[in-house]
């Protein structure tokens, strides 16, 4: 048994993910880095998703170049509003095709920010795109990967239910304590981000939020504040999350970062390896 002695050994053999993070930015040049600040600290993964047809491309070619780091799903972003009809029916298309490459549908969802994406009409086509896509989540058995910030998710909810959708998270989730409980009693997950480790709002909903439904993220390369002022985003935040979740939750940590990548293989269906035995 090889002995390991870095500050990140309160982890003990379990590993941890990065449920969410878009590598196609331009911050991420260096992945061959990234992944090994990552690994140094136990994070043994990344989902990835897109949110275009081609940011899709590029999770393909990163998940062919790390295949056993990056985990790919393919998306529509429901803010990316210059996004066509076409490029909608290129990325079912995608999806259909690469079925057996990704893990998840997403990023996709129903748009809230900015006078635009609060547009009765955009907000409508949102809706629809968004019921094709959990349609197709469930013909094809994949996780979605939601963007429903604050009252969207309701809605959101309301279309993966009625699609018989299986499994979905609910990235980076803002909404009221009410729809955070709908979705939970759905059977749903709820992914928290650097934001727990020193926001009030955040902490509150990891009070709410079980262990067995819940996932962990960065949303990079979104900047955070508090520790992580003026630091650029990886998954190597992954660690100080789940520190954080355990200290409110007053539960071991090695308690959290086995039920959050016992979920994440759940969620997405990866086969996760496990981290060496630290004495």
């Amino acid at each position: 048994m090889r002995l390991c002695y870095r500050h990140n050994c309160r982890f003990g053999t379990r590993t941890m993910i990065d449920s969410h993070i878009h590598l196609d930015a331009d911050q991420y040049a260096d992945v061959g880095g990234l992944i090994k600040r990552a690994r140094d600290v136990g994070v043994k993964g990344v989902v990835a998703p897109g949110i275009s047809p081609a940011s899709n491309r590029r999770m393909l070619e990163l998940a062919a170049q790390h295949p056993d780091f990056v985990h790919p799903a393919l998306g529509f972003h429901p803010e990316r509003f210059e996004l066509t009809d076409a490029d909608l029916e290129m990325t079912l298309a995608m999806v259909r095709a690469h079925r057996r490459k990704i893990c998840a549908i997403g990023e996709v969802g129903l748009p809230w920010y900015g006078a635009v994406g609060r547009r009765a009409d955009v907000q409508q086509r949102a809706r629809t795109i968004l019921a094709r896509f959990a349609e197709l989540a469930l013909e094809l058995d994949l996780a979605l990967i939601l963007h429903c910030p604050h009252r969207t998710a309701g809605d959101a909810l309301s279309i993966i239910k009625a699609a018989k959708v299986r499994r979905a998270v609910f990235h980076w989730h803002k909404s009221d304590q009410a729809i955070t409980r709908a979705i939970l009693d759905a059977g749903y997950f709820i992914s928290l981000t650097p934001e727990v480790v020193y926001r009030d709002r955040d902490q509150a909903l990891a009070r709410i939020v079980p262990l067995d439904q819940m996932m962990v993220e960065t949303d990079g390369p979104w900047p955070y504040s508090g520790p992580f002022e003026d630091k650029p985003t990886e998954p190597n935040f992954i660690p100080q999350v789940i520190s954080a979740i355990a200290r409110i939750r007053v539960t071991a940590v090695e308690t959290v970062a086995q039920a959050i990548a016992t979920n994440a293989q759940a969620l997405f269906g990866l086969a996760l390896e496990e981290r060496t035995v630290c004495k």
